[in-house]
């Protein structure tokens, strides 16, 4: 038995947006502080963590929008 309503799940997509938002914004200044410290070697594995972060919120967008366009709910706008 399924206790999610439409509204459940749409606010909880969208707490994962406001979430993943602040995880890319947190990792862009942890890269760009390896940068500024010349830490190269961590760069590229930063850069994928940026990468997989920025994916899962793509994903957490779309996500949003879909449940969004299936319930009729007006759009989110972060």
């Amino acid at each position: 038995m399924n206790l999610w309503s439409c509204k459940d799940a749409i606010a909880m997509e969208r707490r994962h947006i406001l979430d993943g938002e602040k995880k890319v914004a947190r990792q862009e200044a942890l890269m760009l502080e390896l940068i500024e410290k010349h830490h190269t070697k961590l760069v590229p594995m930063a850069a994928d963590v940026l990468g997989i972060l920025r994916e899962c919120l793509e994903m957490s967008k779309t996500r949003l929008r879909d449940l969004e366009a299936h319930f009729d709910e007006p759009p989110y706008h972060s």
